[in-house]
């Protein structure tokens, strides 16, 4: 009798270890995948918007902003390159850029940095303001920007060399013509725009919003 004892309870300890273990490495392999879900989901995302660096402190916006204005003669764009950044403060900081043609096919462009506010291929303006403090224009130094696909970045630095901010950030496309571009030849499968009146319609620029005239199709397809 106690050698059939003995034996029953060995093989009933035999049998519950193994039952216990498979059971706990299951639950671990059907928590695992639970773990990883959650550690994925707490990652930070990338920003959408521009951010701008400085010695001052950090800036944001929704985008730089790539506009070109269209004239009736010659159809030759104005563009500009323009960031208008705020902090958490309420400073601020901005820059406007001219460029010209060939900047659609380099995705490239140095301007010299001016006080002056009118603009021309080439050059550019940098301001910032301090929380409630007073507006500072840039005297003298250099402007480079670059654009990726959709992506614009670049650094502002003083005529010594020293980089002074750094941004970088999407890009939009803003694309003004004259109001007959749109109700004319140039528009293919779109209805034309409302327009304002005016008894001189060549200083008169509408927003082509839906890219229905070739020429604003064009200034889109290059930062794509």
């Amino acid at each position: 009798m106690r050698y059939g004892a003995l034996m029953a309870a060995l093989l009933l300890g035999a049998c519950a270890k193994p039952r216990e273990e498979p059971m706990s490495s299951r639950g671990a392999l059907k928590d695992a995948p639970a773990a990883v879900s959650s550690s994925g989901s707490e990652r930070p995302q990338p920003r959408g918007a521009a951010t701008v660096r400085t010695d001052q402190g950090t800036y944001s916006a929704p985008a730089v902003r790539f506009s070109a204005d269209f004239l009736n003669d010659p159809p030759v764009p104005l563009m500009r390159v323009a960031l208008s950044a705020q902090s958490e403060d309420g400073g601020s900081w901005r820059f406007r850029m001219a460029v010209d043609a060939k900047f659609l096919e380099s995705k490239h462009a140095t301007a010299r940095i001016i006080s002056q506010t009118a603009l021309g291929p080439g050059l550019a303006v940098v301001d910032s303001q301090l929380a409630q403090g007073p507006a500072m224009t840039m005297d003298e130094g250099t402007l480079e920007l670059t654009v990726t696909g959709n992506q614009a970045r670049g650094e502002v630095r003083t005529k010594d060399g020293r980089v002074r901010a750094t941004f970088e950030g999407p890009l939009t496309i803003e694309c003004m013509v004259p109001p007959a571009w749109l109700s004319g030849a140039n528009v293919q499968g779109a209805p034309p725009a409302p327009v304002p009146s005016s008894p001189d319609e060549g200083t008169i620029r509408v927003p082509d919003e839906a890219l229905a005239t070739r020429q604003c199709r064009s200034v889109a397809d290059a930062f794509r």
